[in-house]
């Protein structure tokens, strides 16, 4: 790979400032990390760069029992990239640990000789915090229908998972209370899963929807409710799901309610939603900056969202209360 290709690798990870990104050569060894991923491990460049990523565990690729340490260590090892892998891992040098959601790419040459492994970190100690309180069989449902969405449509499952973090932090924002941010995040996360009944080619098609299609599109928040529905404790999740497309001037779908009529939860995720929808890349338009999405959110409040909910979310967006996720 060219050293101009990898310089605009580096600035593009660069710009996604809230994740933690690291880059390793062929041997192990450092050659980029962004200041997220310092701040997270409680490290400097300094103490990474140059120097192998197996110092943190003595020089081992695994532990007694066979298991690699680490996402990225597992890929360089094996050659099998990762997507969205829960993983507990220590700070720099530490017996400290905390929880990260980790995704690891390479990088190989022009002969497939792989030269760099990457791997991108968003911390989730407070999603984990919230799975410790649900029921055990509730939570590998909830986690079934991620991998089930996830196996037709990547873009779905990472979207998800994006609105959940949304959600979570802008239900603390408005100082909801513990129940309602928990509900919230679970929420963000199967909003979508009605996609599960949407044709593959309708989900995945590159271009606009004809109307037919857009008719079978918009389909998915009853299916999903309906699905969520058969799952004992999930109604209120179901319902939020259910209105989660409609409008604030009543012009959304399915039942064309307004106002607040609406769920709260569901007024909030229509907006969290759409934002993360705005500045995700898909198959058939390029993402918006945030700067545009947030003046487009402003815009469409009091007809599309609620406004008092669409003022505190772009106030949490432009506070610290922001999360990795959120990217």
């Amino acid at each position: 790979m060219c050293e101009a290709h990898f310089n605009c690798i580096m600035q593009s990870i660069e710009t996604r400032s809230s994740q933690g990104w690291i880059i390793i050569n062929a041997e192990y060894e450092v050659v980029y990390v962004n200041e997220s991923f310092c701040r997270m491990w409680q490290c400097t460049r300094e103490n990474l760069l140059g120097k192998s990523l197996l110092q943190w565990y003595d020089g081992e690729k695994q532990n007694s029992q066979g298991r690699y340490f680490g996402p990225l260590i597992e890929t360089m090892a094996t050659g099998i990239e990762m997507q969205n892998v829960e993983a507990r891992l220590p700070k720099y040098l530490s017996d400290e640990c905390i929880w990260q959601l980790v995704d690891t790419f390479l990088i190989r040459d022009n002969k497939e000789k792989v030269e760099f492994g990457v791997a991108s970190y968003s911390v989730i100690e407070r999603f984990k915090a919230i799975e410790q309180q649900l029921n055990s069989i509730n939570l590998k449902v909830i986690k079934a229908f991620s991998k089930a969405i996830g196996a037709r449509d990547v873009y779905t499952m990472q979207h998800s998972e994006k609105v959940a973090a949304l959600m979570f932090g802008l239900a603390e924002a408005m100082l909801l209370s513990k129940h309602e941010v928990t509900l919230a995040y679970l929420a963000g996360i199967v909003h979508d899963v009605g996609k599960i009944g949407v044709p593959e080619n309708v989900l995945n098609k590159p271009g606009r929807l004809t109307e037919e299609e857009f008719i079978l599109m918009k389909q998915h928040p009853t299916i999903g409710s309906d699905i969520l529905r058969q799952i004992d404790g999930f109604a209120d999740i179901a319902s939020i799901v259910l209105h989660h497309h409609e409008r604030y001037d009543g012009k959304g779908y399915p039942q064309q309610i307004a106002g607040e009529r609406i769920p709260l939860l569901s007024r909030m995720l229509a907006v969290c939603d759409s934002y993360d929808a705005m500045v995700s890349a898909r198959c058939y338009r390029q993402p918006v900056t945030k700067a545009q999405a947030m003046a487009e959110i402003e815009k469409c409040s009091s007809s599309q969202f609620d406004p008092v909910i669409a003022a505190c979310f772009l106030r949490f967006l432009n506070s610290d209360l922001s999360l990795a996720a959120v990217d």
